[in-house]
């Protein structure tokens, strides 16, 4: 099905668009697609086929995005659907923006050799579980999988990095930050609990994103949530405990 069923495409606005993941380039005769991918992964079929939707639709190349997401930029408007239908045909997804969870971000994790936590799974299981859930403002979760903070987890709503206990060889986990964001607005989040599990961060996840759902004014990020209503009652409300107490 079209996209655009039902829907007069002279008469969009430029937010209309962007939510469905088509941005209007500055020169706004054109379109940027955006791909979502999970955790910037995509594998050589789906790769070969972006390449040739760039080539056919596009200039022939693609961008990546901060979130390691694809953007294939010089669409023109009546080629959207077409764009959209064949990057679903190879299992992937044209979106990413919006009041939502936006695409989580993780770093390569065991893979690399500084990595003790594995960003991936954390990541992708995150993805299936919250990527697209609608809120009252965007929210990002960053992952990365030690102390060198590649994928910058520390500015993100939500964020983990991996751990241990003690320098030496202490027990692994994932460090929980709240309330980061970068942009015009630049802020570190702010880190408490102890170090979680794999299991122990999903349902933290899902506290989090329920007390922003709940508490969050249009347009109100999770550190200015967390400023209106003080970091001691957000604790609390997601089952953790302030250290005043």
């Amino acid at each position: 099905m079209s996209e655009f069923t039902g829907l007069d495409m002279s008469e969009m606005t430029d937010s209309m668009f962007k939510l469905r993941g088509f941005i209007r380039q500055k020169d706004k005769s054109y379109f940027v697609v955006r791909v979502k991918t999970q955790l910037g992964n995509v594998n050589s079929e789906q790769l070969a086929a972006l390449s040739d939707i760039a080539g056919k639709y596009g200039r022939g190349y693609m961008t990546f995005t901060t979130r390691l997401n694809i953007d294939i930029p010089w669409v023109v408007q009546e080629n959207l659907d077409a764009v959209k239908q064949a990057v679903e045909e190879v299992g992937l997804k044209v979106g990413g923006t919006g009041f939502t969870v936006r695409p989580i971000v993780a770093c390569k994790g065991t893979t690399c050799n500084n990595g003790i936590v594995d960003t991936q799974s954390l990541g992708r299981l995150l993805d299936e579980r919250f990527f697209g859930k609608n809120l009252p403002a965007k929210f990002k979760i960053g992952i990365t999988g030690c102390q060198n903070d590649c994928a910058k987890a520390e500015i993100n709503d939500l964020g983990f990095v991996g751990r241990r206990s003690s320098l030496a060889k202490g027990e692994r986990g994932y460090a929980a930050y709240f309330g980061g964001m970068f942009g015009r607005v630049h802020r570190e989040g702010r880190q408490a609990g102890p170090l979680l599990s794999q299991d122990e961060a999903i349902a933290l996840t899902e506290r989090v994103i329920d007390y922003m759902e709940r508490n969050a004014r249009p347009k109100e990020r999770l550190g200015m949530l967390i400023d209106r209503t003080g970091w001691d009652e957000f604790l609390i409300a997601i089952g953790l405990t302030p250290e005043s107490l």
